[in-house]
Order: structure tokens, then sequence, then C-alpha cells
């Protein structure tokens, strides 16, 4: 009988997981990817969300409220997608950003849906068949964007410098009180340094927190889906117990539909948290009490901008 072992040595997990070039130059005797699963992935998700988003939006803002049978004609894309949008805004956005909180929407709704759509297109296994099929040398083509960290830390660089651009042009000395930490002037040569140290390390835990995740569960699906074929071929009790590897997996696969959502609300609640940091000041804070006087889910319907 085999050893977890050698079973685990009969397949290479991390193959399954790892991005892999589709078009290569060679520069200079150095070889630079051009295209890879990461890049016509990312493609694809752009189209998708488009493809998505910009009906929904469409339905959205031209529909009307008077009845159920006019939430039913706008479509349950649309209802989905306001829905949610609201819920951000009103639950999320809103406690962080108060009367900012119209104004960065658009960009943090793009966050939220483009990165979702990058993560539940990886639990399509595109790369899986193109590969039975001989694609791209065998490695076939497709994945999870979201699994390199190419992309997350490319996302995550996006995030750092729409936050900051937009504190730096809002209020530049107010971006600069922030970097003294409120403390009083003999300590910022403490404080400058640690403030500075950490605005670089929020970016850098978005990329890896996002990475991470979608990683580490599409490797203990490859993990356990590598049992299969050693079991197979064992023949007799090894066919049964080949179903125990592949129920695991499908279970895994369903824990990832959540932790799609989960890493894409994450994402884009913590850049809130980054943004309202740097924009929301005291002032702000009672502009937000002057709103809230007059209530601030008094129109539940979201202008989804394209």
């Amino acid at each position: 009988m085999l050893s977890p072992l050698l079973i685990l040595a009969a397949a290479d997990p991390v193959n399954h997981v790892v991005d892999k070039p589709i078009v290569v130059a060679r520069v200079f005797g150095q070889e630079w990817w051009l295209i890879s699963n990461a890049t016509v992935m990312l493609v694809v998700s752009a189209l998708v969300t488009a493809g998505l988003m910009i009906p929904a939006a469409k339905r959205i803002t031209t529909g009307s409220r008077g009845s159920i049978d006019d939430l039913r004609s706008q479509g349950l894309l649309a209802n989905l997608v306001e829905s949610v949008c609201v819920y951000l805004r009103d639950e999320v956005f809103h406690p962080v950003l108060g009367d900012q909180t119209d104004r960065f929407c658009p960009m943090l709704w793009t966050f939220f849906w483009f990165i979702l759509v990058c993560n539940l297109l990886g639990l399509v296994p595109i790369a899986d068949l193109t590969a039975m099929a001989g694609i791209n040398h065998g490695h076939g083509i497709g994945g999870t964007a979201t699994q390199s960290i190419w992309v997350t830390g490319a996302l995550a660089v996006i995030a750092f410098g729409f936050y900051n651009s937009v504190a730096l042009v809002k209020d530049p000395l107010g971006f600069l009180k922030h970097m003294t930490g409120g403390a009083p002037w003999f300590m910022w040569p403490i404080m400058v340094p640690v403030e500075i140290l950490g605005m670089f390390v929020k970016p850098f835990a978005l990329a890896i927190r996002l990475f991470a995740n979608m990683t580490g569960g599409h490797l203990v699906i490859a993990v356990l889906l590598s049992f299969v074929g050693p079991l197979v071929s064992m023949g007799g009790k090894g066919v049964g117990l080949a179903v125990i590897p592949v129920i695991g997996a499908a279970a895994i696969n369903m824990l990832e539909i959540l932790v799609a959502l989960i890493q894409a609300y994450i994402f884009t609640f913590l850049t809130c948290l980054f943004l309202g940091q740097l924009v929301v000041h005291e002032h702000d804070e009672n502009h937000e009490g002057d709103h809230d006087e007059h209530g601030t889910g008094a129109d539940s319907h979201a202008v989804v901008h394209a």
C-alpha cells in the first residue's frame, strides 16, 4: 500500500495553481512573459464585469419604484446589483466616509465587483479543460487572476494611489498632519517614519491577503485531487477510497465561493477604511451629524455609475 507521502509525490499540486506563460519574448537572453494566464483572465474578468454591470446599471437608472411588478421588470441581475451596492453604500461606506460617501462609491463599487468576478471565474475549471485539450503546451489557459501576486499587487498599488492622491488633492496640509499621528512636535522624528512605514504596509497587506486566500483554497483542492490518480491506479479498494478526496475537494470548492465573496468585500472595505482615515476629519464628522438629522436612508435607490 502506498504511503500518503508517495501519493502526494505522484503529482505536483503547486503546478496547478501557479501562473503559466502563453507568449514569451527573449530579450538579451532573458525570458519575459508578455501574456500569461493571469493576463488573459484579467481581460476576461474585465469584459465579464462590464458585460454584467453596464446593462444592470442602465436598468437601475431608468427603472421605477412604483410596485413589485416594476422591480420584477427591472430584472434579477439589476435587483441583485442594486441591493449589494445599496448595502455597501449605506452600511459599509457611509459609516466610514460620512458625507463623502457618494463621491467615492463608484471607485469602491468597481473594486468590489471586479475582484469578485476575478475570484469567481477562478472557480470555473477553464484551465483544466483547455489543458486536457492540449492547449498552451498542455498547461491550458485560465485560472484565477487574483491568484497571482502581480495582479493583487497591481490592485493594491491602484488602491494606494487612489486614496493617497485623493487625500493630497483634498487637503494637503491635513495629509501632512496625518503623517505626524497627532503627536506633539518633539515626537515627529519618531512618528513620521512610523506613519510612512505604515502607509506602505497597507497596500502590501491588501496584496498579500487577497493573494494568499485565493491561492490557499485552490492549493488545498489541488492537493486533495492529487490523491485520486494514485488511489484509482491501485484498483480494488483504492477506487472506493478515491471518492473521499473528491468529496472533500467539492466541499472546499463550495467554501471557495464564500471566500471569493469575503475577500472582495475585505479588499473593498479596507480600501474604504484607509481612504476614510485620510479624507474624513473632525469638521466632516460635524457635517455628517447634520446630514443624519435629515436621514441617510431616505432613498434606497442606488445609481450605479458604469
